[in-house]
């Protein structure tokens, strides 16, 4: 009875506040037509934010939700137009749209406010929290109206007319979401070279859209190799934009770093459990250490506190067991005791970087270090997710992976040739919009995943491709040698459409639509991505199952590609591009300088591509070519600015004999001495093992020199069969050991290999190793377990011609 009361009360009091909203909001528009037409009273705007206020807290109170919204929205307008004298014309007219949505959502209130209130009317939560989303867009309009309609929802949005001017306020407030624009003055892809660049930073987990006019696949690749997470196209949908933001919304709300602290001293655990719930963690505890892979299991936490002594296992034992799981590598580590002995062995087990500390804690230290273990956690998470190549076991590669590697296949191709056996396909369901109204989404994504395991497992594709979604596949398909490829791949398109895919019992059996590209010169990506999705395009317009090729260049065309190297190199078309080596404990950054002849349309062609046409000169082949690569290294890194410029190095791999390094010094030393580089600053000289066993004296006598300059040495191309242990006996100490790329491109190590890395441990002490070609997150971990720390591939960053590795900031 005591509830029924209530709702009659409420009932009540809901009908006065329908029969008095008329008279509100025709106050309000009094106010605002006398701060438009007659003056601009600072008590008037008062009044109107405080009338407005009003019904932001009143509206869901009584069951309108949409007054709420609505009157949020305004208040934050009228806010806005408080900080200034007078508002502009577009802030009124921003408040003058404001106001219309709040009037009709009050007319339908009255309206409709004889129908009982039912919870279904609130459709949308009013709280957001603080949700602050960065609108990165130069066109003011568009801008506003992102604003407007954000607002509307509750969001907090902050303007900016281009990512520089992010940038400058992103230190000052933490961001849940950014909308960022593609093109820019700066050019027509700025926003995703700044994306780029933003996603190498430590932190920048924060989600990204990317809005852009361009609908085509080679837009949404580019965006997914940026790093977007949602890619919306413009004119934009508000409502699926809405539905994304709330999603990362729900996703991102209540979510707290989680700590396992593992102790036998139970009252420490208690204290420390509410210290970590007080400053914003949620902390579980275990006494019991043998639970502890169980525990993690449930728990899944972001960082495991270690005791150092603990009855019958102490911490580091725990965490030799934990790095021998790849799921578990990238959890940081803290150990804690009172044991002294303790700084002396922290650094033996944690891929990313364990801290200790002695007991009693210093509370606000070790909360600092705790941040900032999750943070470093967080950027080699990240490095290692890259290396997953795979959705599944049986499925094809991850988009990024898979376009990374198509762009080294292509790169790799020899523009003198015109037999490679290395096609492009795009694969896509016949209607399959139509086929998802009809069976709905669930039946063709199950289709979807069946197809894609038998693309995986196919011999001609060896799981070399990645589903694009919405019934779209990209393929890399090899040619058999006895075979033309003509008839090759139209035997597979047809033995694919003989598989008889169905949507569901009963039904007709779906066709598929195929564009082929041939990979035989060192086409732009974009390019061929391009020319792929045409020939798709036109596959399934024509219908029914059918094939399209992509046109090729006449013959001519290929065999002129050998007189267009030449002309590039005539006209000294050379750039550098940079790629990091990153000590992937603590950041340290090193950039490789890599040569590059790049035309007019951006085609870049690879060393292999136009070395063996550089012109000889009085000295070797390669010896004008390396002073320009000394120099222009140099000069790069002269004018690098920002923080992280004063302890940049640079690596500079050099193709010249040694008898001709040895005849660039006086110009080597000149171009050092004359940079200025000092301090942390430093050119590190590169050489491959088959040069430097040519000529180990002139190399000994070389590398001392170079040292003596202030510029370091590697040694690379460094496999077990090199004798590398006995050629630096013979030329002296070096700074780095660059094992071949082969050896951290195999899956399966083996103990001959495992023995070779000991070997040079044993033999050069702290002289780090440097391992690239990683590809898969288990081999990462066995290089790791074996005391190796700096890596460089595109799992880490593809080249590119930027060379600070941090630059976001």
């Amino acid at each position: 009875m005591a509830d029924s009361n209530a709702d009659q009360k409420f009932l009540q009091l809901r009908q006065q506040y329908i029969q008095g909203l008329p008279q509100r909001i025709r106050q309000i528009r009094t106010a605002w037509d006398r701060l438009r037409h007659v003056s601009w009273d600072a008590k008037v705007l008062n009044y109107m934010v405080h009338a407005v206020h009003k019904l932001t807290g009143s509206g869901s109170t009584f069951h309108f939700p949409a007054i709420t919204i609505a009157a949020g929205a305004l208040e934050k307008r009228l806010e806005d137009a408080q900080l200034h004298l007078e508002a502009n014309a577009l802030e009124r007219q921003q408040i003058t749209d404001a106001l219309a949505r709040l009037e009709r959502a009050i007319d339908d209130a009255v309206a409709n406010g004889d129908q009982a209130a039912s919870p279904a009317t609130e459709t949308r939560p009013t709280d957001r929290g603080e949700f602050h989303i960065a609108v990165i867009e130069d066109d003011p309009d568009q801008a506003a109206q992102l604003d407007r309609g954000l607002a509307d929802l509750g969001y907090t949005v902050h303007t900016f007319a281009d990512p520089e001017a992010y940038s400058r306020h992103a230190k000052e407030r933490a961001y849940q979401m950014i909308l960022l624009d593609v093109s820019f003055p700066q050019g027509p892809l700025e926003g995703l070279v700044w994306l780029d660049r933003l996603r190498s930073h430590v932190g920048s987990k924060v989600p990204v859209a990317i809005m852009s006019a361009r609908t085509d696949m080679v837009a949404r690749m580019r965006a997914l190799q940026a790093g977007a997470d949602v890619f919306l196209t413009k004119p934009l949908d508000m409502d699926f934009l809405a539905r994304r933001i709330e999603q990362i919304h729900e996703t991102t709300r209540n979510v707290r770093p989680r700590v396992l602290w593992v102790d036998d001293d139970k009252d420490l655990l208690d204290y420390y459990q509410d210290l970590l719930t007080d400053r914003g963690y949620e902390a579980d505890t275990l006494s019991q250490s043998v639970r502890l892979l169980e525990r993690i299991e449930q728990f899944e936490p972001d960082v495991i506190v270690l005791d150092y002594q603990m009855p019958g296992c102490n911490g580091f034992e725990l965490a030799r067991i934990l790095r021998q799981d790849p799921r578990y590598m990238t959890i940081p580590l803290i150990f804690v005791s009172a044991s002294r002995d303790l700084e002396t062995r922290h650094r033996q087990d944690s891929i990313v970087g364990n801290a200790y500390f002695q007991k009693p804690l210093d509370d606000e230290a070790f909360l600092q270090c705790l941040q900032a273990q999750i943070m470093k956690a967080q950027l080699i998470g990240a490095r290692i997710d890259l290396l997953s190549q795979r959705h599944g076991p049986s499925g094809l590669q991850n988009q990024d992976y898979f376009i990374n590697r198509l762009e080294q296949r292509m790169a790799s191709l020899d523009p003198g040739t015109t037999s490679s056996p290395y096609y492009l396909l795009q694969l896509a369901i016949d209607n399959e919009e139509y086929l998802k109204a009809r069976h709905g989404m669930r039946t063709m994504l199950n289709l979807n995943g069946q197809l894609e395991s038998y693309l995986a497992s196919h011999s001609r594709i060896h799981g070399r491709g990645c589903n694009l979604g919405g019934g779209y596949f990209l393929l890399l398909f090899d040619i058999p040698q006895d075979q033309s490829a003509g008839s090759a791949i139209e035997q597979f398109h047809a033995e694919l459409n003989r598989q008889r895919w169905s949507p569901g019992q009963d039904t007709k059996p779906v066709t598929l639509a195929m564009g082929v590209m041939h990979l035989d010169h060192a086409q732009d990506l974009d390019q061929v991505l391009g020319h792929v999705e045409s020939a798709c395009a036109q596959a399934l317009k024509t219908g029914g199952g059918s094939l399209e090729w992509h046109r090729e260049e006449s013959a001519a065309n290929h065999s002129g590609l050998t007189d267009q190297v030449r002309s590039l190199i005539d006209a000294r078309a050379f750039t550098l591009h940079f790629q990091p080596v990153m000590n992937m404990d603590n950041e340290e950054t090193l950039s490789e300088a890599l040569i590059r002849l790049v035309d007019d349309d951006q085609v870049v062609y690879m060393p292999h591509q136009f070395l063996p046409w550089l012109p000889a000169g009085n000295r070797g082949n390669f010896y004008e070519l390396d002073r320009w690569v000394i120099e222009s290294a140099v000069a790069s890194l002269v004018q690098l600015q920002g923080r992280a410029s004063a302890s940049q190095a640079v690596i500079v791999k050099l193709s010249s004999p040694l008898e001709d390094v040895e005849q660039m010094q006086p110009f080597i030393t000149n171009v050092i001495r004359g940079s200025g580089i000092k301090g942390q600053r430093r050119i590190y000289f590169a050489f491959s093992v088959p040069i430097v066993v040519k000529d180990v004296p002139r190399a000994r006598k070389l590398f001392r020199t170079l040292q003596e300059l202030g510029c370091g040495v590697i040694i690379e191309h460094v496999t077990p069969d090199s004798n590398i242990i006995q050629m630096l006996r013979d030329v002296g100490p070096v700074d780095f050991v660059k094992l071949s790329s082969e050896l951290g491109r195999h899956s399966e190590q083996t103990a001959e290999l495992y023995g070779f890395i000991n070997e040079l441990h044993d033999f050069l002490g702290s002289t780090p190793i440097i391992v690239t070609g990683v590809e898969d997150a288990r081999v990462l971990s066995r290089f790791w377990e074996r005391g190796i720390r700096y890596f460089q591939g595109y799992f880490i960053q593809k080249p590119g011609l930027t060379m600070q590795y941090s630059a976001a900031t």
